[in-house]
């Protein structure tokens, strides 16, 4: 009776109070449907999570002025609601520098998305962000815990190593670096063979956000993943580039 009298769960801390920011992602929400990347970038700016400057578009002539208002080069993507492969099956274009090739991407995307039986609400055109480390950060249910954070080093680390750290909502920054310390990639996050140091406080930022997503969304969001995450210069934040989102 005494230690019962005497405890505090390290859960007393919990944020118990949706934020304004959990009624702004409740909207983006469709019940048991996967978002399309357009409206999953959406659920992560309601959160402050940083994503590329970037317009859905549904012709070529509004993908050029898009192109032209976000700035060459571009990225051109496929936006739908059932796109999870999208490098495999070429509906992505990256460094295009030209009108002419905007619409020639435009009208390629398209095409394969039809040929393909794909529906589309429209082609993303993107800022192309510079160099970084790629990285994983997601939410995956767990039986027994409930949301979990992941978040791991991207590209050939997370696919052919797993690479990855796992930890329970809710924790704390500091959990959050350790998080990032376990990774056995983690010395790329500070620089090697003459690269700069990653931002890693932007990367402890974002995980913390996406904890936070996953505290206040656990009923209605199945699945997160941003991948890539792309972590730039020390001082230069961290960019979600592309995210699927499945609701519950």
């Amino acid at each position: 009776h005494r230690f019962a009298a005497d405890y505090r769960s390290p859960f007393d801390d919990a944020p118990r109070n949706l934020s304004p920011s959990a009624r702004k992602a409740q909207a983006l929400m469709r019940p048991g449907e996967q978002l399309s990347e357009h409206a999953a970038k959406q659920l992560l700016r309601a959160y402050g999570i940083r994503v590329p400057r970037e317009q859905l578009v549904t012709s070529a002539a509004a993908a050029v002025r898009a192109a032209a208002q976000v700035g060459y080069p571009v990225v051109m993507k496929a936006s739908g609601p059932q796109l999870t492969h999208k490098t495999e099956l070429g509906l992505v274009k990256i460094g295009l520098t030209s009108a002419s090739q905007v619409r020639d991407a435009y009208r390629e995307l398209t095409d394969i998305a039809r040929y393909e039986g794909l529906p589309l609400d429209g082609i993303l055109v993107c800022q192309l962000v510079g160099r970084g480390v790629e990285t994983i950060l997601g939410i995956t249910p767990d039986s027994l815990f409930g949301p979990t954070v992941t978040v791991g080093l991207g590209g050939v680390l997370v696919e052919a190593l797993h690479d990855t750290a796992v930890r329970v909502p809710p924790f704390g920054e500091g959990d959050a670096r350790a998080m990032l310390g376990e990774l056995r990639g983690h010395a790329l996050l500070s620089g090697v063979r003459g690269a700069p140091p990653a931002d890693v406080d932007a990367l402890v930022e974002t995980v913390l956000r996406v904890q936070r997503m996953a505290l206040e969304l656990g009923d209605t969001l199945a699945e997160l993943e941003i991948n890539p995450l792309l972590v730039l210069e020390r001082g230069q934040g961290a960019v979600a580039l592309d995210a699927l989102a499945f609701c519950r």
